[in-house]
This record gives C-alpha cells, sequence and structure tokens, in this order.
C-alpha cells in the first residue's frame, strides 16, 4: 500500500512540474510556430535606441547636445508625428555648429516615402543656405541621407573632419572627410538592424 501511494505521488509530482513548464514555456511548437518567433527576434530597435548606439560610437565627437521634441521635429524637417512610429533627432544648443542626428522609424511604406522626400528638401535648403558660418559649408555638403528598411536617417556628425585634410585640402578632399565621417553612422544603422 504504501508503494502505491509513494508512486502515485511520485507520479503526481511529475506530472505537475510538466504541466508547469509547458505553462512557462508554452505548449509545443506546432508547424507556425516558428514563424512566430522569427518576427519576434526580428523586431527593430526604435529610433532613439539606435540614436544611442550612434553616439556610442562617436564618443567625444559626438556634438549635438540638444533633443528635439515632436513639435520641434515637425518644424524643423516638416515630418509630422502621424508619420513615424519613433523619431529621434538631436542638434547643437550652439547655433555655430551644424552637427544632427536625425532618425525616423516611419509606421509604413507610404509615410517613409513622405519622410524621405521632406528629408531631403531640408538637405537641399541647407546645402542652398548661404548665411552658414564659412567653417560649416562644406561639411554640410557632406551631411547624409540614408534609408535601411523603415528607417529614414539624416547624418551630419563626427566634429571636425582631419586637421590637415581641413588646412591643405581641396574642397572635394574636404567634403569627402566629412562624408567618411558620416559613414560611421551609416555603419553602425546597419550594424544593429542586421
Amino acid at each position: 500500500m504504501k508503494k502505491r501511494l509513494t508512486a502515485f505521488l511520485l507520479a503526481a509530482v511529475v506530472s505537475a512540474g510538466i504541466c508547469s513548464m509547458q505553462a512557462v514555456i508554452g505548449p509545443a511548437p506546432g508547424p507556425g510556430a516558428l514563424e512566430t518567433v522569427t518576427v519576434q527576434a526580428a523586431a527593430q530597435p526604435s529610433a532613439s535606441k539606435l540614436a544611442a548606439a550612434i553616439k556610442k560610437a562617436y564618443g567625444e565627437n559626438y556634438w549635438p547636445n540638444y533633443q528635439l521634441d515632436k513639435d520641434e521635429i515637425k518644424s524643423k524637417y516638416g515630418v509630422a508625428s502621424s508619420l513615424y512610429a519613433s523619431a529621434y533627432a538631436e542638434v547643437p544648443m550652439i547655433s555655430a555648429q551644424v552637427d544632427q542626428l536625425v532618425i525616423f522609424k516611419a509606421k509604413n511604406k507610404t509615410a517613409k516615402k513622405k519622410i524621405l522626400s521632406a528629408v531631403k528638401e531640408y538637405q537641399k535648403n541647407l546645402k542652398a543656405d548661404t548665411m552658414q558660418y564659412p567653417m560649416n559649408l562644406l561639411k554640410i555638403q557632406g551631411s547624409k541621407v540614408y534609408t535601411n528598411g523603415n528607417y529614414v536617417c539624416f547624418f551630419m556628425l563626427g566634429g571636425s573632419a582631419d586637421k590637415s585634410v581641413e588646412e591643405n585640402g581641396t574642397e572635394e578632399e574636404i567634403i569627402k572627410a566629412y562624408q567618411k565621417l558620416n559613414q560611421k553612422a551609416v555603419s553602425t544603422v546597419k550594424k544593429k538592424l542586421k
């Protein structure tokens, strides 16, 4: 009798343990379970998470220090908050500097097209603005509009270009040096979105 009771209790404990584990880990995978896991694993980061990775990549050479709110973003870049799931825009507080980090995570393909158009227009107007400080003109020419999936980015980053290039290089060489500085942000985003 004692052996039967012990065996029964042992079976009950094992059974309860298995039921508990299934409640924690969920049911055994079915034919569609792999797809669900894949979709969850591919969840894309917010604009602010990408911005944090870019800031880390630049370290001391990251100069923007004023984060814009959604109204300031709309006013500066012409992008309404209804178009994006998340956005991050940071500029310098000092107007003599032009470094900017702008990332939009568009809600859908249509929104992405509108955001991209607005960001390109912003860059075009910035390049055409002859009232800029002379030291910023070439940095602006080296700015980068970059897209990846539903993300639209505007990069004008890296602080100063190499001093020898800035002092002795041609305008074309200086612009290329600034483009190279912005490539670090592009590489960081590519790595995060793999």
